[in-house]
């Protein structure tokens, strides 16, 4: 089992390996380009785009993977989740819509772009799921590789003026290529009418990964959230400068959580033997990534972006030891959104959620951004020990 999961997460991996590496690429063209301000405001449309995007999947895509361990008809789960994914991506664009053109988040040009991309990401995001089943992974690695390429091609054709209104564009452009080569046309030529009633049966049954998988999220991006509204784009611009390489160095344990997942959620399969090896395996890999990102972390931001960014530097270092835990919870945390216990995890994910969030409400507008990356260590390691005290459960209840 373990060597099947290690050959499946090095192919996705590599998949992933390659967009990170255009996604650096990219993103370091972007930071030099717009400078903190205009990035700031792009790091933010990006965001809020993925922000609403999980919102709205309301744990579907593991909600799939759970049934397909236990159902045989996977046409009608599928049609379940593309059906409920699109009621879920009409009642989001309707409230961004109100909440953007209400606040003036945006520019209206902006805030339109913004609702469109909505869609090819609700279906990009959702579909990872049927992928992942079918051991599809490499596919689901090269999703964010082909996005790149376009965006990175779309750069080249609009220097030397970049604007951010350029960046969404291009991002919105290449959702929608993306989306035709991923979809599964076969089975959506097959797919089987859904009514109200069982979207709203998909909903509550998806609905407890969906609370888990969004406070996670709201839990890597709150802080993000509570910099542009405090501080301002500039701000955002150096934060997010330094949480992109932290970003990317995710990928291991990313590539890992995705393919660990299918098989956790099979009883038996992930024993508590396998766990410990695979928690003690990225301990060690977070380590040797942490180490890397603490030494290089003033080339990585002030001779690859520029000195306007040497703000960013100590966020980087304080991140180094963030990647590690990072590694270390992602076996644990794949278990546990797997296991049957979620329900009672749940609570205690939201408590280390709003921990984190209010902590960030009340240092950021005194301290800065570095506030934010300590207040991410902080609640980090909080997430390890409850990772670990649920996991005890999970294999005490077997």
């Amino acid at each position: 089992m373990i060597r099947s999961l290690f050959t499946r997460s090095g192919v996705y991996f590599f998949g992933l390996t390659l967009g990170k590496a255009l996604s650096v690429i990219v993103f370091i063209l972007f930071a030099r380009a717009l400078l903190p301000e205009q990035f700031g405001n792009f790091v933010f449309f990006v965001t809020l785009i993925q922000l609403v995007t999980f919102f709205a999947d309301v744990g579907l895509v593991q909600w799939y993977q759970k049934q397909s361990a236990q159902s045989d008809d996977q046409n009608i789960l599928l049609s379940k989740v593309i059906i409920t994914r699109f009621f879920t991506y009409v009642i989001s664009a309707i409230l961004s819509m109100f909440f953007l053109f209400l606040t003036g988040t945006f520019t209206p040009l902006i805030t339109i772009i913004f609702l469109l991309t909505l869609f090819p990401e609700a279906f990009l995001s959702v579909l990872d799921g049927f992928y992942l089943e079918k051991n599809k992974s490499f596919k689901v690695s090269l999703k964010q590789s082909i996005r790149l390429v376009i965006i990175l091609f779309g750069y080249l054709v609009f220097l030397p003026v970049f604007t951010v209104q350029h960046a969404v564009s291009l991002y919105l452009v290449a959702s929608v290529i993306t989306l035709i080569w991923y979809l599964p046309f076969l089975q959506i030529i097959s797919l089987r009418f859904i009514p109200l009633s069982g979207i709203k049966s998909v909903l509550k049954k998806s609905k407890h990964y969906g609370f888990l998988i969004f406070s996670s999220f709201l839990y890597a991006r709150g802080d993000s959230l509570v910099i542009r509204y405090s501080l301002g784009n500039a701000a955002l611009g150096l934060y997010g400068s330094a949480y992109r390489y932290l970003e990317s160095l995710s990928l291991i344990p990313t590539a890992l959580s995705h393919n660990l997942f299918p098989l956790s959620a099979k009883r038996e399969v992930v024993t508590k033997n396998h766990l410990a090896f695979l928690t003690l395996f990225m301990l060690m890999t977070g380590i040797i990534a942490g180490l890397l990102l603490f030494f290089l972390s003033e080339f990585l931001i002030t001779f690859l972006l520029g000195t306007q960014y040497n703000e960013a530097v100590p966020i980087l270092k304080i991140f180094s030891l963030v990647v590690v835990l990072f590694f270390v919870n992602s076996p644990l945390n794949t278990v546990l959104q797997s296991s049957n216990i979620v329900k009672k995890f749940l609570p205690y994910g939201f408590i280390n959620t709003a921990l984190n969030i209010v902590l960030n409400i009340i240092l950021i507008p005194v301290y800065g951004v570095i506030a934010a990356s300590v207040v991410m260590l902080l609640t980090e390691l909080t997430g390890l020990f409850i990772n670990l005290y649920f996991v005890r459960k999970v294999y005490s209840s077997r």
